[in-house]
């Protein structure tokens, strides 16, 4: 008598729990990606104006290099390249934060955060819904000095 379920060899116990568990991980994927896209899409629900801040980029730095907001602020941050192409991309996780589970800012549009176009001034919108320090990059590789391209982004409650 065999000690595996339905009297099948071990092989095929094995390969069969292996495929079961593959397709486990595959679904619960497929459910974060799902929820996490959920999350980061929907509106928010800030109706009031967003708060608009304007940054001047260029070679190697951010003015101003540190913005301070209030938690549940709609902001508009608009980043204008001064010399060559530079973007911006915001860490949407406050530095140190340990749960990834839910974003500390939520984008309107988050396939904006990072996108950089030649001549057009950059535009992030999004509600700062959980107190932090956000770093901000440059989103362009934009010369020697482009990893120290950076600023801050202060979420104060």
């Amino acid at each position: 008598m065999s000690r595996y379920p339905y009297n099948i060899s071990c092989k095929t116990f094995v390969g069969r729990v292996i495929l079961r568990n593959r397709c486990l991980c595959a679904g619960l994927a497929c459910l974060v990606m799902v929820m996490l896209g959920r999350t980061q899409g929907t509106d928010p629900n800030n109706v009031g104006a967003a708060k608009v801040i304007e940054i001047s980029a260029k070679k190697y730095e951010f003015t101003p290099n540190e913005i301070r907001v209030k938690k549940g602020d709609r902001i508009q941050l608009k980043i204008h390249s001064v010399d060559v192409t530079h973007g911006a991309k915001l860490d949407v996780y406050p530095q140190g934060s340990k749960d990834k589970s839910t974003p500390g800012l939520k984008f309107a549009e988050p396939d904006q955060n990072g996108k950089v176009e030649k001549n057009v001034d950059q535009v992030l919108e999004f509600v700062a819904v959980a107190a932090g320090t956000y770093e901000i990059k440059c989103a362009k590789l934009c010369g020697m000095g482009h990893g120290r391209m950076k600023a801050k982004l202060i979420v104060e409650e």
